[in-house]
């Protein structure tokens, strides 16, 4: 069994991680790092409760390690710290997105782990996401022919901020480290790095302390790809539109599981990560159009896999060394947005 130390018990590690971690049987989580030991006691009775990382990893040696791993679920500018220290301790380590800060850290974590021969995950877990599963079957099977145009949005209906960490003010904070990960990581996952970078990222809602909407264009030699973000669609919103020479596929609304997580439904639920039938893709080529059923969603294989990778040395769902790519892409939109110029990818 993998003990398991939690870092953080705010909404990520509760809503993404709890429901999975107990659901599999290959973890134990027997240490939670909280300020909130009471309400971590009301969920996990058995878990030993520490004020800091560092008092979670003080009996940790490399030889014995009391976790063999630990899993930080805290503000986006401590995963790069909190990362380091856990792998000098010989744990195995998963980070929430964003990985890190800047590229430079992302690539040291990677060289930390490979010299103590630790895994190193990061939980991009939308490549589990079941339309990002089914646009990926599209484009294998050659359906949409040659991709010329793709569009991927995570909008949403939130024009007011809230007080907490990831709208105010901060290193780390707003909407584009929150949700631009998962946006260029799928890009990337389907098409590579691109030539050349062009984003705005804007502060458009009153009073808010960080940026809330996003455009970003990745430019490739024989495609464009727009990634982006609103907080204030509050109609039926647009997850992709990807047009090919052979036809085109459009998808309206998010994956079905986060919603499911909010709302604690069973992972093991007959329904569990179905999409909706009004909520299924549509194929056209111009001269017709067909539903194409949205695969499944597989959070809980991102798990499964990172248990599998402990525990028999295959490979992450997710390794870190892949999402230092998307760091670099996430450094140069901010760039490219400061100067307002299509930048290079050097």
């Amino acid at each position: 069994m993998i003990s398991t130390l939690l870092v953080g018990f705010g909404f990520s590690a509760q809503t993404f991680h709890l429901p999975f971690l107990s659901y599999l049987s290959d973890f134990s989580i027997d240490g939670v790092v909280s300020s909130r030991p009471s309400e971590v006691k009301h969920v996990l009775p058995l878990a030993k409760v520490y004020s800091s990382l560092e008092e979670a990893l003080e009996t940790n040696n490399q030889a014995h390690p009391a976790f063999d791993l630990v899993i930080i679920t805290t503000p986006n500018h401590l995963h790069a710290p909190q990362a380091e220290r856990a792998l000098n301790h010989g744990c195995n380590v998963l980070v929430e997105k964003p990985f890190t800060l800047n590229a430079d850290e992302a690539s040291a974590l990677v060289n930390l782990a490979k010299e103590k021969q630790k895994y190193l995950c990061v939980y991009h877990n939308r490549r589990f996401d079941g339309d990002f599963i089914t646009l990926q079957s599209l484009i294998k099977d050659g359906a949409l022919g040659e991709i010329k145009r793709f569009e991927s949005r995570f909008d949403r209906f939130r024009p007011v901020p809230r007080d907490r960490w990831r709208e105010n003010a901060g290193p780390g904070s707003g909407i584009f480290w929150d949700l631009g990960p998962h946006l260029i990581d799928q890009a990337l996952q389907l098409f590579g790095n691109p030539l050349s970078v062009s984003s705005d990222i804007y502060t458009l809602r009153d009073q808010g302390q960080s940026d809330d909407a996003f455009d970003i264009t990745l430019y490739y030699a024989d495609k464009v790809v727009k990634l982006g973000s609103s907080a204030f669609q509050g109609g039926q919103t647009l997850r992709f539109d990807i047009q090919g020479t052979k036809a085109s596929y459009r998808k309206f609304y998010l994956d079905p599981q986060e919603d499911q997580l909010r709302q604690g439904k069973e992972i093991n639920s007959s329904d569990w990560a179905n999409t909706p039938s009004a909520q299924h893709g549509v194929l056209a080529n111009g001269e017709s159009s067909s539903v194409i059923t949205t695969k499944h969603g597989k959070y809980l294989a991102f798990y499964e896999k990172l248990a599998s990778a402990i525990q028999n040395d295959t490979p992450l769902p997710v390794s870190a060394e892949s999402v230092v790519p998307v760091i670099q892409i996430i450094e140069m939109a901010i760039e490219a947005n400061k100067q307002q110029q299509r930048l290079m990818l050097i």
